[in-house]
């Protein structure tokens, strides 16, 4: 028995792996490089506030959803610095190195932008607050029946992925709950919808691009959270041999001013916010482990695909 899933009745009846993930693209390895997000999934998702499918959720345990809450960042309201101009990109490319000639296009022209008081996670959702909400809503957790060695291959033939099955096992959860010594490491191997539906759980939601931008970027508008000139010391990235997650919010020389963590380098991000033109795909923010710089600045963004699974991609709620 697997629980309930998605609030439908009886045991979880587990899909080809195909039927789960079409439209998953690619998030690592030299594909951050490459800003397609592959094929658009066959249909658009319905408009759904989650709130049908919360009422099915069991009266589990929600001790570390509720902590999660209280600790909530608040971001004042007021004008926002988002975007970056092109002298930015250009320093964005440099920062980057070998191979960053093309990225960065796509980011929007510098603005400044009026936004409403809202509240951001600290950190990303570690492992242990979403098996809580695994156990609560019977959610797939991404364990070895979600991610098989079939998945996994897959992916790497539609989508030229670089990773092979043995190098994600140690992101892949044997069976409900994540290995106890990875219980505080960001989430991750989880879709746009699951992100969401879990914020909408725990009293939140995803936060958008600009929320996302405005708390990275503090308010004096930095252009990486903790400054305006990159450094790969204040991150996990490839300058420190970076190969793995870590526990959350541990690497405090990468905070904002206002004290949130891991928004320059640990995973790349959900947001809510759909990318222009790129159907079926959403803006992710952030920076991956063992990646360069240039992205973890608040102005960088990548289109992903909804249902992506990744080892470098997470989330954190906002509200």
């Amino acid at each position: 028995m697997r629980g309930k899933l998605l609030g439908q009745s009886g045991p979880v009846k587990r899909a080809a792996p195909g039927a789960l993930f079409l439209g998953v693209s690619a998030l690592i390895g030299a594909a951050v490089g490459a800003m397609g997000c592959g094929p658009p999934p066959p249909k658009a998702r319905p408009k759904d506030t989650y709130q049908r499918r919360i009422t099915n959720c069991i009266g589990a345990v929600r001790n570390l959803a509720d902590a999660a809450q209280t600790a909530m960042v608040t971001i004042p309201a007021g004008p926002a610095i988002l975007g970056s101009t092109e002298a930015e990109r250009g320093q964005a490319r440099r920062d980057y190195g070998p191979g960053g000639n093309e990225l960065f296009r796509d980011e929007q022209e510098a603005k400044q932008h009026p936004l409403s008081a809202f509240r951001i996670d600290p950190t990303p959702v570690t492992n242990a607050a979403y098996a809580e909400f695994v156990e609560a809503c019977g959610a797939l957790p991404p364990d070895g029946e979600t991610i098989t060695p079939a998945f996994w291959q897959a992916q790497r033939e539609r989508y030229g992925l670089a990773v092979n099955y043995p190098d994600i096992q140690r992101f892949v959860w044997p069976g409900r709950l994540p290995e106890r010594s990875r219980a505080r490491h960001p989430a991750v191997l989880v879709t746009q919808d699951e992100a969401a539906f879990y914020c909408a759980w725990r009293g939140g939601r995803l936060p958008t691009e600009a929320e996302w931008e405005r708390a990275a970027r503090g308010p004096g508008g930095y252009v990486y959270p903790w400054g305006n000139r990159y450094d790969p010391f204040r991150v996990y990235s490839r300058a420190r041999g970076a190969t793995d997650t870590n526990e959350v919010g541990v690497l405090t020389v990468g905070d904002t001013p206002e004290g949130v963590h891991d928004m320059g380098g640990h995973v790349f991000e959900w947001t809510s916010t759909r990318y222009p033109g790129r159907k079926g795909a959403f803006v992710v923010k952030g920076n991956g482990f063992g990646l360069p710089g240039g992205f973890g600045r608040g102005a960088a963004r990548l289109p992903r695909s909804a249902d992506i699974r990744d080892i470098r991609l997470g989330f954190r709620c906002a509200g």
